[in-house]
This record gives C-alpha cells, sequence and structure tokens, in this order.
C-alpha cells in the first residue's frame, strides 16, 4: 500500500487538493501497478511562517507568491 505525504504551504483550495489527489494516485497506480484503493495520500498544509529557507521564514521570502 503506498503513502505518499505531500506537504505544501497552506492556501489550496479543496478543489486544488482533490486535483492533486487525483493526478498523484493515477501516478501511482500507472507507475507502481496497484490499484487506486490501495494508494493513501496526506496533504499536510504549513504555514509560510513555519517553513525556512536559507536562515529565514518563507513568509518573508515570498510574501506575495502563491501559496
Amino acid at each position: 500500500m503506498p503513502y505518499i505525504s505531500i506537504e505544501t504551504f497552506a492556501g489550496k483550495t479543496d478543489e486544488q487538493k482533490k486535483n492533486l489527489i487525483e493526478e498523484v494516485t493515477k501516478a501511482v497506480t500507472s507507475s507502481l501497478g496497484v490499484p487506486k484503493d490501495a494508494v493513501w495520500i496526506v496533504i499536510k498544509d504549513i504555514p509560510k511562517a513555519s517553513w525556512g529557507e536559507a536562515g529565514r521564514p518563507c513568509s518573508e521570502i515570498y510574501p506575495d507568491r502563491g501559496s
């Protein structure tokens, strides 16, 4: 049973998450030859202020970039 964990900046819409889950499931079933019922996907929404890059929070580095 493949388990896929995706971490991304918070702010994605439910529709975006649904599409991501569908597309990742297709890729896993195609590449591993497993049924879609065996694929588990978890999306972890993390605020930009909780991610860091180069010693700074991403909320400072990417303040206007989409989530």
